[in-house]
């Protein structure tokens, strides 16, 4: 069964931010990217405060320090947000295909 089914179709037509967030999928994926967000804000930190690799050094002594600190989040945050939508999607139940070839 698609997880679109569990959404009653009465929901399924509501428009704007309030319908969106009534489908289960997209509620699934808006929890995990909240989750790489929280995950990128603490790896960040992490190597600007532990230094690693003279990431701190580097950013500090450049003349303008915005620039890489935001290559440095939104780089990580692209990642790290796909990894925990992707683990979220993979890990969704699946029907099961039983012994039909034609599937």
């Amino acid at each position: 069964m698609p997880i679109t089914n569990l959404v009653p179709p009465h929901r399924r037509q509501e428009k704007g931010i309030k319908g969106l967030f009534k489908n289960p999928l997209i509620r699934l994926l808006a929890i995990n990217w909240l989750i790489g967000l929280f995950t990128t804000i603490l790896i960040c930190a992490g190597i600007l405060l532990t230094n690693a690799a003279g990431m701190q050094e580097l950013i500090l002594n450049s003349e303008n320090p915005i620039v890489p600190l935001a290559l440095l989040f939104f780089g990580l945050l692209i990642t790290i947000c796909s990894v925990t939508m992707g683990v979220a999607v993979m890990s969704l139940p699946r029907e099961d295909l039983g012994d039909d070839p034609d599937r």
